[in-house]
């Protein structure tokens, strides 16, 4: 997402702490959580009849960093490399790679329904009501 979204939804998630952590993280490698530094947060899991709870998806610290060097490597590597080297096309998908952020959001209380989509609503609903532009709390890319 834009460094102007990323903006909004840091000042959205302050009042869904600390049930939703969050990792935003652009291609330099400009960092943000919510999460302890070395501590797994469970996202996926699974319950059968006489086993222990499966746990096979794991999101921390270190795995996103590794998930942002692929997912950025692909959109330059492989998607980008679909187009012609001055297209449209090819142009896009590269200013997303220099300027976007990859974002992983987790909400922790899942006996609830999900306050997610309510988290994306309120960082748009913030967006509408800033009439001038937000200040760069993203940081620097």
């Amino acid at each position: 997402t834009s460094s102007e979204n990323v903006t909004a939804l840091l000042k959205v998630l302050k009042k869904y702490e600390p049930r939703v952590n969050y990792h935003i993280v652009n291609v330099h490698g400009h960092n943000m959580t919510n999460a302890h530094e070395m501590q797994p947060n469970a996202v996926t899991w699974g319950i059968f009849p006489g086993r222990e709870i499966v746990q096979p998806t794991v999101v921390d610290p270190v795995s996103f960093m590794y998930w942002k060097d692929e997912a950025f490597a692909l959109w330059i590597e492989q998607w980008a490399k679909l187009y012609e080297d001055e297209s449209p096309s090819r142009m896009i998908i590269k200013y997303v790679h220099d300027n976007y952020f990859l974002v992983n959001l987790v909400d922790n209380d899942f006996p609830l329904d999900s306050c997610l989509w309510q988290v994306i609503d309120d960082m748009f609903e913030l967006l509408d009501a800033t009439p001038e532009p937000l200040s760069d709390e993203a940081g620097s890319q």
